[in-house]
């Protein structure tokens, strides 16, 4: 199940409705005023996860992780929604804080749907006052095993149904369940194993517009993005809580750098433990500590500020398209 969610702008058709792969149509459900948090998490206190953004656009909406100044991940499918603005520094994207910047450009991975479901967002502007997360590599994936924990975090949903709306920042602590995606479930075969990984379940898990949103792994130099959202895995009961497939950083970074111009912030494995390599001004340590060594997306359409009256400017509407979140 795709996990993006439709987010409509008022300055553009507020009443249109996607239409979903399978061809059915789900329109807005009603907002749920006391929903719980991610699917069986929390909400993220003010300062934790700065580099986790919001991205918007008319027809949806994303989660996605800075790693350059000017450059975010997140996922390819996300491209659909025509990404044009993103939201930094914010644990609520419809009400006062963060910083807005426009999209300059937004570049999926070619053939994303059948390899991997990355797209990179450049920005007008570089941000300030944020550091970058630091994108696994080739090494930090060296130690990455089964039953590792792992933080979820994005702007999505909050309960296994997959109804209702929510522009909240909210994370988890999930277990990695299959490290390189060799057991099936929906894996995609042409970049199987070791394109992606399975984490969650046991209602721990993302779910629609968590989309491209950040998978973070604590590590002895840091926290480090190693995962970005992309679906929940085949034969789930519920649209969200049985697990979720997502894209390995370390497949990506070439790519990324090679499509941006930019270099971005990797990890290199060789910091000591301890020497301020923690990227961004929250530590997103948390009890999950591991010990072990296509074509550009035009920009352009919903205003570029917001203030006070940005909740009656947006209406979150969800849509099941086949897997993806």
């Amino acid at each position: 199940m795709p996990r993006s969610s439709l987010i409509l702008c008022s300055l553009a058709a507020m009443t249109s409705i996607a239409l979903a792969e399978s061809g059915s149509e789900r329109a807005a459900a009603p907002p749920q005023q006391d929903a719980i948090p991610v699917v069986g998490g929390t909400q993220v206190p003010a300062g934790k996860w700065p580099d986790a953004v919001a991205v918007l656009g008319p027809q949806g909406s994303c989660t996605g992780t800075l790693i350059a100044p000017d450059v975010v991940i997140t996922a390819g499918h996300c491209s659909d929604i025509n990404p044009r603005q993103v939201i930094v520094n914010t644990i609520d994207y419809a009400a006062q804080g963060g910083t807005t910047f426009n999209v300059l450009r937004t570049v999926a991975y070619p053939s994303w749907q059948t390899s991997y479901d990355i797209s990179v967002i450049v920005l007008e502007h570089p941000v300030t006052g944020i550091e970058p997360r630091k994108v696994g590599t080739s090494c930090t994936f060296q130690g990455f095993s089964n039953n590792m924990q792992v933080h979820l975090v994005g702007f999505g949903l909050t309960n296994p149904a997959g109804t209702g709306n929510n522009s909240v920042l909210n994370e988890t602590m999930a277990p990695i369940l299959d490290r390189d995606c060799s057991g099936g479930r929906g894996c995609k075969t042409a970049i199987a194993p070791g394109g992606e990984f399975v984490a969650g379940g046991n209602s721990h898990d993302s779910c629609f517009g968590d989309s491209g949103g950040p998978v973070y792994l604590d590590t002895p130099r840091g926290v480090i993005v190693v995962g970005a959202v992309s679906r929940g895995v085949d034969g789930s009961a519920m649209p969200c809580g049985s697990g979720g497939i997502y894209v390995r950083t370390d497949k990506t970074v070439q790519w990324i750098e090679q499509t941006t111009g930019e270099t971005i912030a990797k990890d290199d494995c060789a910091a000591a433990p301890g020497d301020g390599s923690n990227a961004g001004s929250g530590t997103g340590s948390g009890g999950g500590s591991n010990d072990y060594g296509s074509g550009p997306i035009e920009t352009g359409g919903c205003s570029s500020s917001r203030d006070s009256s940005i909740g009656g400017l947006v209406l979150i509407a969800l849509f099941a398209i086949k897997r993806r979140r």
